[in-house]
């Protein structure tokens, strides 16, 4: 078990759309805005396991305006008798280009631990890690969360099938992840009926084995938000499912 629940918050938080060279400067369409929050309650069958939640705040960074979101997952009940996560990533991202400035990441998983921050030179391509120092880097590369809202903006035009990759820049070391588009379905949640847009990591390498293992909704709206992440076990599924939300850009659109 152990990173598991780290796992579902980067699975949460992680875009699917491949970010063109010709996008990264525009300015595009808002689906979010400070003061968006999230949560979420993960679960085994009917037993709670665990909470995360997603907060959007705008602040100031070295003088500039910017967006500043937290992500938090962490066990509950009998979970966390037998395993304590908390798990916390942070982000400072510009709120035009979407590129971060600094990111932070704080994990405690049992006995584990492991804390970075990493600031971004975009000017430069280069990053500077507290853990492995100065690296060169591309111009499209994003810490785990600013990439998520970036690219909240660019999921329109999706044909059923296409695979989709996403550069990041994750627990000190570049990482792309590429995921399956698979078309729109509609869930049935606590909140009620949503359509989604439904997605399939095509590899994590060390974790899963197959396509089959992991299904990612997100909502076929303007908000563009995550409402439910499946993973498949031998012994059955871990489920993480949206459970209340504030302050979205527009109305979460319900089904009959």
């Amino acid at each position: 078990m152990r990173l598991i629940i780290s796992i579902l918050i980067i699975i949460l938080f992680i875009p699917v759309k491949y970010l063109r060279k010709d996008q990264k400067e525009n300015q595009l369409t808002e689906v979010f805005k400070p003061g968006e929050d999230l949560k979420y309650e993960m679960s085994y069958g009917w037993v709670k396991g665990g909470e995360a939640s997603l907060n959007l705040q705008e602040v100031k960074f070295q003088g500039k305006n910017v967006y500043y979101v937290k992500a938090i997952g962490k066990t509950t009940g009998v979970a966390h008798t037998l395993y304590k996560v908390r798990d916390i990533y942070e982000s400072y991202f510009d709120p035009i280009t979407g590129r971060p400035y600094k990111s932070i990441m704080d994990l405690k998983e049992g006995d584990y631990r492991n804390h970075n921050e990493v600031y971004f030179y975009h000017d430069q391509n280069a990053l500077l890690s507290d853990k492995s120092g100065k690296k060169e880097i591309s111009n499209d590369v994003f810490d785990i969360l600013s990439a998520f809202y970036h690219l909240r903006k660019n999921m329109d035009n999706l044909k059923k099938g296409d695979k989709l990759t996403i550069h990041t820049y994750f627990h000190d070391e570049p990482w792309d992840l590429v995921v399956r588009y698979k078309g729109v379905e509609t869930i049935k949640t606590d909140l009620g009926k949503i359509s989604c847009l439904k997605f399939k990591p095509v590899v994590l390498e060390g974790t899963f084995e197959s396509e089959d293992a992991l299904d990612i909704w997100i909502s076929n709206d303007n908000n563009k938000i995550p409402i439910r992440v499946k993973m498949k076990f031998f012994v059955g599924s871990f489920k993480t499912d949206l459970t209340n939300y504030s302050g979205l850009m527009y109305p979460i659109v319900f089904t009959n």
